[in-house]
């Protein structure tokens, strides 16, 4: 049996409606190779994902990848927080070296391995290469779900982040993100209604956070985005004494600030405006170039999809999560 099998998607509704809005590339990843994983779940057997037929680009390589022991893996659902927390951890593994954070892009520093398995890239630039040629110590980001990730990850265990977000507002800033980014050319009701049948990228939503919650792994450090807002300087220390660095109140204080949204936004090192620029051009939507809503980093805001969401969008995601909880124990996982 091959390690991954390719399903295409049978709903009738989105196969009669998906190249309207962009998406007749998406298609059903199952992998059958996940003996290695160290999951607690009785059972288990990894969900079909949805990725893009871009992915049996890279599929193999990664499934297949050296990993080192002196790796820093950060492993996200798409915008949970997955950027703030890069830069975040580069900074903090890197005795704060601003400078070097302003003068080369996050990009170049953190490649996101399986982003050519989702779309095209421009021939020059190509992330897993990056990620494989990189000397140590390399920091690799990817939104796989543990099935997919390098066997050797398991039994070389480098340090590992993950970091979830609740369901509404990844709904919300997955949609603008994807408009910007990925070229998606429906409303944000379609999209969310996606969201919820599991017909984005990386969905299964609330199966990739259960995974990750009873992943047996002893080097992984949990994050929660309401918290990083809540109290951003608590989690640089936790994040720093994860990493076994020591930092005075007075650069903790200093990296929050660095790491406020005003200033992500106007950073460009991490702010990939070139990349909705490209995007807004490439789909003719150059009316959108002023809009805040294009940017990679937008608003940040914890509760911004109170308004943004309808009240029946609200009570349709609330039901999606209760219906995707097996068990109690999880519900802290998507608050």
């Amino acid at each position: 049996m091959s390690t991954f099998e390719y399903i295409e998607i049978e709903d009738p509704v989105f196969r009669d409606t998906s190249r309207e809005r962009n998406e007749a590339d998406y298609v059903l990843v199952q992998c059958n190779d996940y003996d290695k994983v160290p999951i607690n779940l009785p059972h288990w057997k990894p969900s079909p994902v949805c990725l893009s037929t871009n992915f049996t680009r890279v599929a193999e390589t990664i499934k297949r990848m050296e990993v080192r022991p002196d790796d820093v893996w950060i492993v996200t659902y798409p915008k949970s927080g997955t950027t703030w927390t890069q830069e975040l951890i580069w900074l903090v593994c890197n005795d704060l070296d601003f400078q070097k954070a302003r003068d080369l892009p996050l990009d170049a520093r953190f490649p996101f391995i399986d982003l050519s398995g989702i779309r095209d890239l421009p021939e020059s630039f190509n992330p897993l290469r990056d990620a494989l040629e990189m000397p140590s110590p390399r920091f690799i980001k990817s939104h796989l779900p543990p099935a997919f990730l390098p066997d050797a990850l398991w039994t070389v265990q480098p340090k590992l982040v993950h970091v979830r977000r609740n369901p509404k507002s990844v709904a919300v800033s997955y949609y603008h993100h994807s408009v910007s980014l990925h070229c998606y050319r429906g409303t944000m009701e379609q999209f969310i209604r996606s969201m919820m049948n599991e017909l984005v990228y990386y969905s299964p939503y609330h199966r990739y956070l259960i995974e990750y919650s009873e992943l047996r792994y002893p080097n992984m450090l949990s994050l929660c985005y309401e918290s990083m807002k809540r109290d951003l300087p608590a989690v640089i220390r936790e994040v720093s004494r994860f990493f076994g660095k020591s930092y005075t109140d007075t650069q903790i204080q200093q990296l929050a600030e660095h790491l406020s949204f005003d200033r992500m936004r106007q950073n460009e090192a991490v702010n990939r405006r070139e990349w909705v620029e490209f995007n807004l051009r490439q789909t003719a939507r150059t009316d959108k170039l002023d809009d805040n809503n294009m940017q990679f980093i937008r608003k940040g805001e914890p509760d911004g999809w109170k308004r943004e969401l309808s009240d029946d969008l609200v009570a349709a995601l609330d039901r999606w999560t209760l219906d995707n909880i097996p068990d109690s124990k999880y519900s802290h996982l998507f608050q």
